[in-house]
């Protein structure tokens, strides 16, 4: 068990104004049997209104709105998260984890990339961290190749991508094995951006998996949001009146203290 430190910041800056801003903000890290967190300073602004509110997967999230001309938005949540790692998440599996969603669609290029694996396992842990290795070893990270709309159809295709890109090739394979499965966004110890990884359901529960890393879960993740995929857990996500273009800066540090 660890005690990590986090920071997690966002900045929105807008060309020209904005108003009527609405957003939802996945930007709370999970409390539950896994880590327990407490929130030592948060800032959400400019707003008229806030909210922590549930959604329908069990994600909190901040939720508001400004409805006067503004040209930057921006948050932080810092805090401290006592994390036990490489532990089942006691929980029931819900069926829409067993079937291919937006991101994970299987096609001709996902059944390729899978006849050629040999898996094998008693269980479906086993079966998982197999998986996960032979991605790892057959699919290149690689920064700019792909985007937050890339299915895990369309990244298995070019063979290379980030982190959203091996956790839904990670859960479309999982799903096609019969093995369900969730994606994941998260922080990881270090610095820089957010992290993606994927929790499989072993009988009893859920547990952590990182392909981008072929790393169990560790001491060293804190859960922030789960899905089917990336648009069931979006971390930043908005509307607003008014035409402009935007630039987004994401601040991220974990570190471990005593």
């Amino acid at each position: 068990m660890k005690k990590l430190r986090f920071i997690y910041r966002m900045s929105l800056r807008f060309s020209e104004p904005v108003w009527d801003h609405y957003f939802a903000l996945r930007c709370i890290p999970r409390d539950d049997d896994n880590q327990k967190v407490t929130i030592t300073s948060r800032y959400v602004r400019p707003t008229n209104c806030l909210n922590r509110v549930m959604d329908g997967f069990g994600n909190e999230k901040y939720v508001g709105h400004y409805e006067n001309p503004h040209k930057k938005f921006e948050y932080e949540v810092e805090g401290t998260a006592l994390v036990e790692g490489m532990k089942v998440r006691r929980e029931p599996l819900h069926p829409m984890y067993k079937y291919f969603s937006e991101y994970t669609k299987w096609g001709p290029h996902l059944e390729a990339f899978a006849s050629k694996m040999e898996i094998s396992g008693e269980n479906n842990l086993d079966r998982a961290i197999a998986i996960m290795g032979w991605l790892y070893q057959h699919f290149e990270y690689k920064s700019g190749v792909t985007n937050i709309y890339t299915t895990a159809e369309e990244a298995v295709r070019t063979g290379q991508g980030v982190c959203q890109d091996y956790a839904h090739i990670m859960i479309a394979l999982l799903r096609h094995a019969g093995i369900p499965a969730r994606y994941v966004n998260g922080l990881m110890i270090g610095e820089g951006y957010t992290h993606a990884w994927v929790e499989i359901y072993t009988g009893e529960g859920w547990y952590g998996l990182d392909p981008t890393n072929n790393l169990h879960v560790d001491d060293y993740y804190i859960k922030l949001a789960h899905g089917r995929d990336y648009k069931d857990c979006i971390l930043d996500k908005g509307r607003f009146l008014g035409i402009a273009q935007q630039k987004q800066e994401i601040y991220v540090k974990v570190e471990e203290i005593q």
